[in-house]
């Protein structure tokens, strides 16, 4: 925006009467602690500065008299100025150089969670200023420290901001000094169970629905808060609303979670119909209990942790299946290591903890790179040597340009194009069947910091959105267990496996995922009313399959060529002899990365039986799909030749005693019929077709004996032949069905031996190491209990995984095979 005109009167009030506004003319807002319109083009901060002074008359009940704005201060060799700076009184503030302030703030534009390195300046000012308290701002987040005495460039955060009436009241302030940190996730877990209870206990609420309630809540909360329209939610919050509302408008906990639900409108989290189904005086009973915890500005470990604990807790009975270990999730998802750039999904994402944990994965080396840029640029710009508050301002500028790629959403809550941005919204995708486990996974998602607009309510063997075929560099799952796809389960015919219709899904779909979507989509509308097992190799023609096993080929199917899985299976997958079939099925589409068995104990606290292991594999490259080829045609190459030579052996002895039972008689008989030239034998052996899978040879058939030749004497001929079946009495052909018994049990055998030959050679030709490893802890006890004092075994067996990967880059030699530090690694 060009600069307009400074306005030449000064406004009456400090500012106007509209909530958390201030004096704008144009591209002029006025400094009431300067008393003076300023220009604030290419200034953004400014408006954060005059906000937040606002903020602390308003709400903490300073004075304007006691604050000063941009004060010169001395750091060091070279004096800057601090942003806004508070001493205990007006009197104080008054009183000339030898009155230390109490509160330095500084101020910065942009909407990031505060990174301390940022405010590197804030700490300097605050000590030089002699004050102890600082405070770092932005547009959507603010933190408080407390310095370390002594200990340059130190700094604790702690739990609240000093009102001004609190000064004069030394335990006050020394309770505020004495929190050293922020509200943390016990607190915020303990606040939230509370307030499930009181749901439950007024409301008379199943669990279930108290859950649902207290999101919601939380969920208005958010909105409030995050929107920077209204401040925290706070009761005093509600009673300002409450004093403008008019008689036939709706109460005041209905209009917010109206406006809720259209804030969140694109997220498809709520249903037009939703409501809070609770009283005005329970609701402002739970805004009590929660207004000291500002959701906006709180770390999205803090909420999100406590989020996943509430989750967990509340459901671990009713939906325990839904909810994978966290120590377990941590382990897989850092074994996949997934990367900037990378898609990510998994269809059946229950409370959504992988897709969590990758986008933090991913976050954090996000962060890592900003922050390193961030030092780099910091250290540049200081050895110019340049006036200290040019230095500054250049420094800012380029860390506010910096953590724009932090950012997950714009205010506005939609899509943003920045590096976590990309990440959220265009690299994590998830569905679940169950309709509350996929609103709860976005709510999980949300509360850790975005990710959330991939996920869906759907059956995850069904395309929806941009999950579909070939698509994913990481598909991470723990399908359910227990459970059959069968029959009677249609593409179509139910919400969860709907193939939405709509122009505008459709149109947005194509615009985004381009022609491969439209392949998939047209597949899945080609496919309406057919079985869902029909859509798989390993399902087509079944009556019913194992939910998790036709989940192999979904995951499968989802990944690129050279995409990276992890799945949790139970262990008779892996072991139990009638699934022999799948894991060949396996080996023939992808390489096996690793293998770790989990404890008994693992599932044991969501009511679960199975023994499971943890499976990494990773999708067949083109250069493997042609190693694989060329090992199976090697394969057949060496010995296809000795096993049919076999058969040929077997049918010309067994097929002679079947066409003879080694009579005397029946043979004299066949004698002299062969001198008239008919003969009676078995049929040659045929190979039938190979199985659809997995890969082997085709049975073996042979036919029934029959009668061969055109005899030179047909009336002798046919004599002979009358006399050989009357030759064949009861006797005799029991003699003969025994030899063709023996017969085709011997070519069952010699194709059994073929085949396990056959697959010898190639698993010799494609021959690769594999890690597995059996630990005995995880982190998680039979009851539930995770944390730091829980025996887990997973963050060194990581390590051993990264030594036994830089082994195989480095070519897997025998000799420099690395030494596990875990025995049960392997």
């Amino acid at each position: 925006m060009a600069a307009t005109k400074k306005p030449k009167a000064a406004p009456a009030t400090p500012w106007p009467a509209a909530p958390d506004a201030i004096h704008q003319e144009g591209t002029w807002i006025w400094l009431p602690l300067k008393g003076e319109w300023r220009d604030s083009t290419g200034k953004p901060e400014e408006l954060v500065r005059q906000k937040f002074i606002r903020h602390l008359c308003e709400n903490y009940g300073y004075a304007l008299e006691q604050m000063r704005q941009e004060m010169r201060m001395t750091s060091g060799s070279r004096s800057a100025r601090a942003d806004i700076v508070i001493w205990e009184t007006p009197a104080k503030a008054a009183g000339g150089a030898g009155v230390s302030p109490v509160l330095v703030i500084e101020c910065k534009a942009e909407s990031v969670e505060i990174n301390l390195r940022d405010y590197y300046q804030g700490e300097s000012y605050t000590r030089s200023a002699g004050a102890e308290f600082f405070i770092a701002t932005n547009n959507r987040f603010t933190a408080v420290f407390k310095l370390v005495p002594g200990a340059p460039g130190d700094f604790v955060q702690i739990n609240e901001i000093a009102k001004a009436s609190d000064w004069g009241d030394a335990k006050r302030i020394e309770e505020i000094r004495s929190k050293l940190r922020v509200f943390n996730r016990k607190e915020f877990q303990d606040l939230l169970f509370k307030c499930h209870s009181i749901l439950r206990d007024v409301h008379k609420m199943d669990p279930g629905r108290a859950f649902d309630t207290i999101s919601k809540i939380l969920f208005v909360k958010m909105y409030v808060e995050r929107s920077g329209l209204h401040g925290t939610f706070t009761v005093d919050f509600l009673d300002r609303r409450a004093s403008t509302r008019l008689p036939t408008d709706p109460q005041v906990h209905d209009g917010l979670f109206e406006q809720t639900k259209a804030y969140y409108k694109a997220d498809d989290l709520f249903s037009a119909t939703d409501r809070l189904e609770i009283s005005e005086e329970t609701f402002r009973r739970i805004v009590k209990e929660l207004e000291r915890f500002d959701l906006s500005k709180t770390g999205d470990d803090i909420k999100g942790l406590a989020f996943e604990k509430f989750l967990g807790n509340t459901f671990r009975g009713e939906l325990g299946q839904f909810f994978t270990p966290r120590p377990v999730v941590d382990f897989m998802v850092s074994m996949l290591d997934p990367q900037e750039g990378e898609l990510i999904a998994d269809p059946a994402a229950g409370s959504g903890g992988f897709l969590i944990r990758a986008f933090e994965h991913v976050r954090e080396r996000i962060s890592a790179d900003v922050q390193k840029q961030k030092d780099k640029v910091q250290a540049d710009i200081e050895a110019k040597g340049l006036p200290i508050e040019e230095e500054e301002k250049l420094i800012d500028d380029a860390f506010a340009k910096l953590n724009e790629e932090l950012l997950p959403s714009g205010d506005d809550n939609k899509p943003i194009d920045t590096r976590v941005g990309r990440l959220a919204w265009h690299c994590i995708f998830g569905c679940d069947a169950e309709p509350r486990a996929a609103r709860t996974a976005k709510m999980n998602m949300i509360m850790h910091g975005d990710g959330h607009g991939g996920i869906h309510y759907h059956d995850g063997l069904v395309d929806i959105n941009g999950i579909f075929p070939g698509r994913f560099d990481i598909v991470i799952t723990n399908p359910p267990f227990g459970s059959n796809v069968g029959s009677d389960q249609k593409v179509g015919g139910s919400e969860e496996t709907r193939v939405p219709k709509e122009t505008s899904y459709i149109n947005r779909c194509e615009s985004r995922y381009g022609e491969p979507w439209r392949q998939s989509h047209d597949a899945m509308q080609k496919a309406m009313g057919t079985n869902i097992l029909d859509l798989f190799e390993i399902g087509k023609g079944k009556k019913n399959r194992a939910t998790e096993i036709v989940f192999v080929e979904r995951c499968l199917n989802l990944l690129k060529p050279g995409g990276r899985m992890g799945i949790v299976l139970p262990d008779g997958n892996l072991n139990n002899p009638s699934l022999t079939w799948l894991r060949r099925w396996c080996e023939g589409k992808a390489r096996i990365l690793g293998v770790v068995s989990l404890p008994e104990e693992t599932f044991s606290s969501a009511k679960a039986t199975v023994k499971a292991s943890l499976v990494f594999l990773r999708r067949f490259t083109e250069a493997d799909e042609t190693a694989w080829e060329a090992a199976w045609t090697k394969a057949h190459a060496d010995h296809d030749a000795t096993f049919n030579a076999q058969r040929d052996t077997l049918c010309g002895d067994l097929g002679r005693k079947v066409v003879t039972a080694e009579e005397a008689e029946v043979e004299d008989i066949l004698a002299e019929l062969a001198k008239l030239g008919v003969e009676r034998t078995t049929p040659a052996w045929t190979a039938g077709p190979e199985p659809d899978y997995p890969r082997g040879i085709g049975s073996t058939r042979v036919g029934k004996p029959k009668w061969n030749g055109t005899a030179s004497k047909a009336k002798e001929a046919t004599k002979l032949k009358r006399d050989y079946m009357a030759a064949f009495d009861a006797d005799v052909q029991k003699r003969s069905d025994a030899f063709w018994r023996e017969l085709t049990a011997g070519l069952r055998a010699i194709d059994a031996a073929h085949d396990a030959a056959l697959w010898a050679t190639v698993r010799e030709e494609f021959d690769y190491p594999v890690f597995v490893a059996a630990p005995k802890s995880v982190g998680i006890t039979s009851t539930g209990d995770t944390g730091d004092s829980v025996p887990n075994e997973l963050p060194a067996l990581l390590e051993a995984y990264r030594a036994f990967e830089t082994w195989l880059e480095a070519g897997a030699k025998p000799e420099d095979t690395p030494g596990f530090l875990l025995p049960s690694a392997a």
